[in-house]
């Protein structure tokens, strides 16, 4: 009976791989076999560079939620009595800033004379970090219809020998992204539209009410930021001179060069480490490591990951800065970058 039961499941598994492999190309739009790697859009978002063709900043800053809500560029221009222009892109990581460095601020015809990263940790040596799920959509936004660097060091690199298989021969596979987007709409969308006559910008609305960040318990919310950032503390980020050369570090630092523009990293303070004791020995070889590569690469650095002056009630949560420590460290921050520009 057992057996019976068994050679009919893999007589339906086998059923149903054929039908996905035969009707999901068509059905979801995607070749066979499929092409490694993602199909970025055509269109580079051009708001970023419209406005700095406009304001002609001297510095540009770069960065994910942590510049966002930690650098009030207002506050900056004037401290600096230059001017400047932030990007702060929430849920970026070093793809992004690349393609924020390749496609926007060297598209401007009068390009800034210095670009400032900011970053935690390992971020910057780790390629796939935050270019998957939701967060492909962001990437998405800054690239060009070709982006083989990314497509090679964010995806293809990542994958297995059996994933690759699995990517170009079994739609089943390459689909599910489309598959979970379209299940997601339909469950998130489906029954309000319905019943409740609320479309998706109405779900949308109704759903960030609920679950949104001010309604989040703090200590809850800083556990989830904790656990989001476990990846950039495994043995395998943290061994520098393994990373390097695939990640997007030394073609960002190119990019520059070939322009004229000085690089300036800038190592962001966080509770998780907020002392120089509190800090692993492997993160701190990291760091030193990272140091000496910037430094011989004639690339600035500034790590305020342990300064005494960001104080801990600067923060509203484990990264992010509130109102008062969103002022006291763009002070602080245009301090220690005043003498490094001319």
């Amino acid at each position: 009976m057992n057996k019976t039961i068994l050679s009919r499941y893999l007589w339906f598994l086998a059923a149903a791989l054929l039908f996905s492999s035969l009707t999901f190309p068509k059905f979801y739009d995607i070749p066979f076999p499929q092409v490694l790697g993602p199909k970025f859009d055509s269109i580079v978002k051009k708001g970023y560079i419209n406005v700095m063709a406009k304001s002609k900043p001297k510095v540009v800053l770069v960065g994910d939620s942590v510049l966002y809500f930690g650098i009030d560029q207002k506050q900056l221009t004037s401290q600096l009595n230059i001017e400047t222009y932030s990007i702060g892109v929430p849920g970026s990581a070093s793809a992004v800033w690349y393609l924020t460095l390749k496609n926007m601020i060297l598209d401007v015809d009068v390009p800034p004379k210095y670009v400032v990263i900011f970053f935690r940790d390992t971020m910057l040596t780790l390629p796939s970090f935050r270019t998957t799920g939701r967060y492909f959509e962001l990437l998405d936004d800054f690239s060009g219809p070709r982006e083989p660097l990314v497509t090679d060091l964010a995806f293809i690199n990542q994958m297995s020998p059996l994933e690759k298989i699995a990517e170009k021969y079994f739609p089943l596979y390459s689909a599910r992204w489309e598959i979970r987007n379209r299940l997601d709409a339909r469950l998130r969308y489906g029954t309000s539209s319905a019943l409740l006559d609320c479309p998706q910008p109405c779900t949308d609305d109704a759903l960030n009410s609920i679950f949104g960040k001010q309604g989040v318990d703090i200590v809850a919310l800083n556990r989830a930021v904790e656990d989001s950032q476990q990846s950039l503390y495994t043995s395998a980020a943290l061994n520098f001179e393994n990373k390097i050369d695939r990640s997007f570090l030394p073609a960002t630092i190119q990019k520059a060069q070939e322009n004229n523009i000085q690089l300036i990293f800038v190592r962001t303070k966080t509770l998780t480490y907020p002392e120089y004791a509190s800090e692993p020995l492997a993160l701190r070889n990291y760091i030193q490591s990272l140091g000496n590569y910037l430094s011989q690469q004639q690339v600035l650095f500034l790590d305020l990951a342990h300064d005494e002056r960001i104080k801990a009630e600067y923060f509203s949560d484990t990264l992010h800065f509130n109102a008062e420590g969103k002022a006291a460290f763009t002070k602080i921050f245009a301090e220690e970058l005043k003498p490094l520009i001319k």
